[in-house]
């Protein structure tokens, strides 16, 4: 079993900008993200514009201290509140004395292949190789994403519906 001062699940933003300011306030605290995705933590915000626009990827990770540990690819699967423990699916207990879910959400998929759901670094290289290939694309959402990613992927030469 490890011990953590603080526990963060999920990799997102707000368990990003919590390690950076817990590191800033308490230098000495340990710290671990458990995040289902492969990557450490990121921005999400430039994967429907900026990137589309020749920002790097380097541009992306989030600076993390060295006394935060990024548990990539972790997903937590049992939360023992009254112990102060959580079991990730490689079969480790992690004990902590302070925990923040930050799990963010996750798009329902009710249709199958060829359908892409844009949320994450993955999403983003998917779409873009669709994209350097050619074709058409339809973007299904008016919202402020949907309408980002319509406006990059016209930018870039890509037929957008």
């Amino acid at each position: 079993m490890v011990h953590w001062d603080y526990l963060l699940i999920g990799g997102g933003m707000a368990s990003a900008a919590a390690a950076q300011a817990i590191s800033q306030h308490q230098p000495s605290s340990s710290i671990a993200i458990l995040t289902a995705e492969p990557h450490p933590p990121y921005k999400r915000p430039p994967l429907s514009k900026a990137l589309w626009k020749g920002t790097s990827l380097d541009e992306l990770w989030f600076t993390l201290n060295g006394n935060v540990q990024v548990h990539t690819a972790c997903r937590a699967i049992e939360l023992n509140l009254e112990a102060h423990t959580v079991l990730d699916n490689r079969g480790e207990t992690h004990h902590y004395e302070k925990l923040l879910l930050a799990t963010g959400g996750a798009p329902r998929t009710p249709w199958g292949e060829g359908i892409i759901y844009f949320r994450t670094l993955d999403d983003y290289e998917q779409l873009r190789s669709v994209a350097d290939h050619g074709g058409q694309i339809l973007v299904i959402g008016g919202g402020f994403i949907g309408s980002e990613i319509a406006a990059a992927l016209a930018s870039n030469g890509v037929s957008v519906t």
